[in-house]
């Protein structure tokens, strides 16, 4: 996958930090993912969702100085501590990694509500078009 715009990590031990915050283990391919693609817009980024097509906007940016469409303002946002945002589409809705059974989600932030994509993270990343 190509990523566009990608700003550099700056401390890798925010995911140690929010680990520790939310209570949860977020997975090596997550990191990966956020070490590859902080805050980058991906050359594919439509996915169907059931019947809809939906959009993948850009990764979170996960340095705590970027104030705009980062993960610690996700985190205020969804209240679900077993929902780790790492996704925004252009409409204000996150991607988020449902931690309990590690399936990526699409998280309505209108109606508050949550659908289930069926798939682990490269999986999702995979089904980009």
């Amino acid at each position: 996958m190509d990523w566009k715009y990608k700003i550099e990590l700056d401390n890798k031990d925010v995911f140690s930090e929010i680990e520790k915050e939310r209570g949860i283990k977020i997975p090596e391919e997550l990191k990966e993912l956020v070490v590859n693609a902080n805050a980058a817009t991906p050359e594919k980024c439509r996915y169907m969702l059931g019947n809809d097509e939906r959009v993948l906007g850009a990764i979170l940016s996960f340095n705590k100085e970027d104030e705009a469409d980062s993960v610690f303002l996700a985190l205020k946002v969804v209240d679900d501590k077993n929902l780790l945002p790492f996704a925004i589409d252009p409409f204000g809705n996150f991607n988020c990694l449902d931690i309990k059974d590690n399936t990526v989600v699409y998280w309505n932030h209108e109606l508050d509500e949550v659908s289930s994509t069926g798939k682990n993270l490269s999986e999702f990343i995979g089904s980009l078009y």
